[in-house]
C-alpha cells in the first residue's frame, strides 16, 4: 500500500511513523548521531536554512547551523521522553548569503540519528498582560474543579481560549475504544456535545502515537506534504532501503486516511492534544477549525502545559474517586469480617448486608450459590440461571460482563432483570459464588454519522473502505445491556471477593470439623453401645451361671439349717432361745440370698426393676452392714450422714443396696495400709434428684484410670472382676440416673444421682 492509498482495510497496520515526509511549515534535518553528518532533508530546507538537501545532505551539520551551535547540540539532552513533550531550542547563524537566520529548534535522537525539526520564530512575542491573563484563568478555573465533568468543560474553555480554534472537544475513550465528546467549547452553531465516535476512526497506530506525543498540530489539512530525502536522493519511506522512523516528529506529514476524514468532516486545521491516566490513553482534546490556521509556538507548548494539567488532574479525580470506592469496599468487608468472628454464617452475613452490596455495586439484584443452596436478593430472573459459565471471563476470581446473552442462554423477558453480571468465586471447587445483577440499561447512542465504513469503488473497479463520509447525527438504540463494570467496580468486586472467599473457606473447614467432630461422637456412641451389648450379654451369662451355681448350696444351707433344728427337737434337747433365734436368721438369710441372686440375674439379663416406695436411708444402711461383714480394719471409721426426713424414693431397694455395697467395698479395698481409715456416706437433696457420696481416704484413682472405670471387666487393681462399677453404672441408669467420679486430694469419691420421682416418673 502506498501513501496516497486510503484504504481501512489495512490502516490498522498502516506504517505512519515512516511516512517519509513533514508538513510544509516547518523543515527537517538527520544528522548522524556519531558523526554529526547531515544523513536525511526535507525538500524544503531552503526555505529555513538558506539551502536546498542537494547541497547539505553528506556535510557535517556546523556547517549548516554554524560551529557554535553544532557544540551546544553536543551539549543537550535529546533521549525522547513518554510521552514526548514540546522543548524547543532557539538558534541563530548566519545563512549561505551572509544574512542573519533564526530558527526555533524541536530536536531528538532516534535510532541512531539526531532528528532536528526546524520552524519560523515568532514575529513578535506575546503580550505579557495576556500570558499573564491566561495564567490566572489556568490556576483559578482549572484547578478548581472536583468533579471530572466540570474540569473537562473548564479544560475545553481555556484551551479554545489560548488556542482561537472554533471548535474544543474532550473526548473520552471508553473500554471497546469508541470515544464520547464529554465537553465542548465552540463559537460554531452545531455541537457534538455527546457524540459517540466509533473505534475505527483512530487506528491503533494512531493511538499508538498519540501516546507517545502530547501534541498533534495540523495547520492546513490539505498541504502539499514535502518528502523526505536521504543522501542516496530517495525519499525515505516504507518502502525505502533505509526508511526514517518519524516516531517523535511534531512534523509529521499527515496519513492521507486521516486528511479525508478531516476532509469529509469540513475541518481545515486541527490540534489534537493527549490525555493520559496511568499510562493509558484516556482521551484526547480534539481542536478544530474550519480554516487553516497555525497558532504560534508559546501557544502550543501553552497549550500542551493545559493538556498535561489536565491529565494530571483526571487522573488525580479518578484516582480520588477509586480510592473512596474502594475505601467503601474496604470497610464494607471489614463490617462482615467483624461480624463473622461472631460465628454469623456467610448466608445470614450476605442476608443482612444485601442492600449494602448492592448499592456499592449499583446492581440491583444479588444472587447467593453455596452448593444446591440458593438464595436471592433484590431483582433477579424468576427461572434459574447457571451463571458458571461466566467464569471464562474471570481474573483474579472475578468476571464481568455487561452483555450476558452473549456468554448464557437467557430469554428476553429475564434480559430485562438480568442483562449484565458480576460473578464472584467464592470456592476452590466452583459450587458455592455470588452474583451482582444489573438490569436492561436502555440507551440511545448518539453517533457522528453512522459508525460504519463506506465501501467505494475505484475507477479501475478495485472496492475499498474508505473513512465516514457523513457526519450527521444517527442514532442507535441499544437493549438487553446494562450498564457497563468500570475499572473502579471491578476494583471493589475484588475486594469483596476476597473476604467473602476467606470467610466461606474457614465455614467449610468449621463445617468439615464439625462433621468430624460428629463422626467421631458417633464413632464412640456406637463403640459403647457395642460395649454394653457384650457387657449385657457376658455379664447375662455370668450372673446366670453364678445364679445357677450358688442356688444349689444356698438351698443345701437353708435345708442343713432346718434339718439341724428337726434333729434337734427330734432329740428332745431344749433349744436355747438365743440359737434358735439364729437358726431363723441363717434361714431368713439364705432365701434372702437367693432372691438377690435372683434379681440380679433378671436385671442384668433383661433389664428388670422391681421397683417401689423404698426408704433410702434403710437401703444405704443394708449395703453398709454387708460391706462390713468380715471386714479386718480395726481402725475404720464408718459416718453415715443421711436424710433426716427419711426420703422415699421410687426404686428397686435391692439393686441400690448392690450399688452402695459394691461402693463400699472398693473404698474399704482401697484403704488397706493407709494411716487414715474413714468411710463416708452422705446423702444430699438437690432439686428434684437426691446425691449418694460415698468418700474414703485410700490410696484414690489414678487420672489414667478415670475414662474407664465404669467399663466392664475393667480393674484397678489385682483382685476382681473389673464388673463392680461396672455393674453400679448400669443399675443407675436404669433408675434414670447417674453415677461419676469426682477428683479430691485425698482418696477417692463416687457419687450417684436418682431422680427423686423415681424410674417412672411418679411424685412421691
Amino acid at each position: 500500500m502506498t501513501l496516497d492509498t486510503v484504504n481501512l482495510d489495512t490502516c490498522d497496520q498502516e506504517p505512519i511513523h515512516l511516512i517519509g515526509a513533514v508538513q510544509p511549515h516547518g523543515a527537517l534535518i538527520a544528522i548522524d548521531a556519531d558523526h554529526f553528518v547531515v544523513e536525511f532533508a526535507s525538500k524544503n530546507t531552503a526555505s529555513f536554512v538558506g539551502a536546498g538537501p542537494e547541497q547539505i545532505l553528506g556535510k557535517e551539520i556546523a556547517e549548516v547551523i554554524g560551529r557554535e551551535n553544532a557544540r551546544q547540540l553536543c551539549t543537550l539532552t535529546r533521549e525522547p521522553s513518554t510521552p514526548e513533550l514540546l522543548s524547543p531550542w532557539f538558534i541563530s547563524f548566519p545563512g549561505p548569503d551572509g544574512t542573519q537566520i533564526n530558527l526555533e529548534c524541536l530536536s531528538h535522537r532516534n535510532n541512531g540519528y539526531i532528528i532536528l525539526e526546524l520552524l519560523h520564530p515568532e514575529p513578535a512575542p506575546t503580550r505579557v498582560w495576556e500570558d499573564e491573563y491566561l495564567r490566572r484563568e489556568f490556576i483559578s478555573e482549572l484547578v478548581k474543579p472536583g468533579a471530572l465533568e466540570e474540569l473537562a468543560n473548564a479544560s475545553a474553555r481555556i484551551i479554545r481560549d489560548v488556542t482561537g480554534f472554533d471548535r474544543v472537544m474532550i473526548y473520552r475513550f471508553a473500554e471497546d475504544k469508541h470515544g464520547e465528546v464529554i465537553a465542548e467549547s465552540t463559537n460554531r452553531p452545531d455541537s457534538f456535545l455527546g457524540l459517540h465516535y466509533p473505534a475505527s476512526d483512530i487506528p491503533d497506530p494512531a493511538r499508538r502515537h498519540f501516546l507517545l506525543n502530547v501534541v498533534r498540530s495540523i495547520p492546513d489539512i490539505n498541504s502539499v506534504r514535502v518528502p523526505i530525502l536521504s543522501r542516496t536522493g530517495a525519499t525515505a519511506d516504507a518502502d525505502a532501503m533505509r526508511p526514517l522512523d518519524l516516531t517523535f516528529s511534531k512534523l509529521r506529514a499527515v496519513a492521507p486516511v486521516h486528511v479525508e476524514y478531516l476532509n469529509n468532516m469540513g475541518v481545515a486545521a486541527s490540534l489534537s492534544i493527549s490525555l493520559v491516566t496511568h499510562n493509558q490513553l484516556w482521551g484526547l482534546v480534539a481542536c478544530h477549525h474550519y480554516e487553516p490556521r497555525e497558532i504560534p509556538s508559546s501557544r502550543l507548548r501553552f497549550a500542551e502545559l493545559l493538556g498535561s494539567t489536565t491529565s494530571a488532574l483526571l487522573q488525580s479525580i479518578e484516582s480520588t474517586n477509586q480510592l473512596q470506592k474502594s475505601i467503601a469496599a474496604e470497610k464494607t468487608a471489614f463490617r462482615i469480617e467483624q461480624q463473622a468472628r461472631g460465628g454469623t454464617s456467610l448466608r445470614a452475613l450476605v442476608n443482612g448486608w444485601a442492600s449494602v452490596l448492592m448499592e456499592l455495586i449499583d446492581a440491583q439484584g444479588l444472587l447467593l450459590v453455596l452448593g444446591n443452596d440458593h438464595v436471592a436478593f433484590g431483582s433477579v430472573p424468576d427461572k434459574s440461571v447457571n451463571f458458571s459459565g461466566l467464569r471464562t471471563l474471570q481474573a483474579d476470581g472475578v468476571a464481568t460482563t455487561s452483555c450476558l446473552s452473549e456468554h448464557l442462554e437467557i430469554g428476553q423477558e429475564q434480559l430485562k432483570i438480568a442483562a449484565g453480571a458480576a460473578l464472584l468465586d467464592l470456592s476452590d471447587d466452583g459450587r458455592d459464588y455470588l452474583v451482582f445483577l444489573r438490569s436492561d440499561f436502555e440507551q440511545t447512542i448518539r453517533w457522528a454519522g453512522k459508525p460504519d465504513k463506506v465501501e467505494t469503488t475505484t475507477e479501475d473497479g478495485i472496492t475499498r473502505l474508505s473513512p465516514r463520509g457523513s457526519f450527521a447525527l444517527w442514532r442507535e438504540e441499544r437493549h438487553g445491556q446494562s450498564r457497563p463494570f468500570d475499572t473502579m467496580d471491578r476494583d471493589a468486586l475484588r475486594i469483596l471477593r476476597r473476604a467473602l472467599f476467606a470467610l466461606n473457606s474457614l465455614e467449610h473447614e468449621r463445617a468439615a470439623l464439625e462433621a468430624q467432630r460428629a463422626a467421631q461422637a458417633q464413632e464412640v456412641r456406637l463403640r459403647h453401645a457395642l460395649l454394653d451389648a457384650s457387657r449385657a450379654s457376658s455379664m447375662g451369662e455370668l450372673a446366670s451361671a453364678i445364679a445357677h451355681e450358688l442356688n444349689q448350696p444356698l438351698s443345701a444351707i437353708s435345708n442343713f439349717i432346718s434339718a439341724c433344728r428337726q434333729e434337734l427337737r427330734n432329740a428332745e434337747v431344749d433349744i436355747p432361745e438365743r440359737a434358735a433365734q439364729l437358726i431363723d436368721e441363717a434361714v431368713a438369710e439364705t432365701t434372702r440370698a437367693g432372691d438377690l441372686m435372683r434379681r440380679m440375674r433378671n436385671f442384668i439379663s433383661a433389664g428388670d426393676l422391681n421397683a417401689e416406695y423404698i426408704d433410702l436411708n434403710k437401703a444405704i444402711r443394708q449395703g453398709i452392714d454387708l460391706a462390713l461383714v468380715s471386714v479386718e480394719l480395726p481402725r475404720l471409721q464408718v459416718n453415715l450422714l443421711l436424710d433426716h426426713d427419711n426420703l422415699r424414693v421410687m426404686a428397686d431397694p435391692v439393686q441400690i443396696g448392690q450399688v452402695v455395697l459394691n461402693l463400699a467395698r472398693n473404698s474399704i479395698a482401697a484403704m488397706q495400709g493407709s494411716d487414715m481409715q474413714k468411710l463416708t456416706v452422705e446423702v444430699i437433696r438437690a432439686g428434684q434428684s437426691v446425691k449418694v457420696y460415698v468418700r474414703d481416704t485410700g490410696h484414690g484413682v489414678l487420672p489414667e484410670q478415670h475414662n474407664h472405670l465404669f467399663e466392664p471387666f475393667y480393674t484397678s487393681t489385682t483382685q476382681g472382676m473389673g464388673i463392680g462399677l461396672s455393674l453400679c453404672r448400669s443399675i443407675i441408669e436404669a433408675h434414670e440416673g447417674r453415677i461419676w467420679s469426682e477428683p479430691t486430694k485425698n482418696g477417692a469419691v463416687f457419687v450417684f444421682q436418682l431422680p427423686i420421682e423415681g424410674a417412672h416418673g411418679e411424685q412421691t
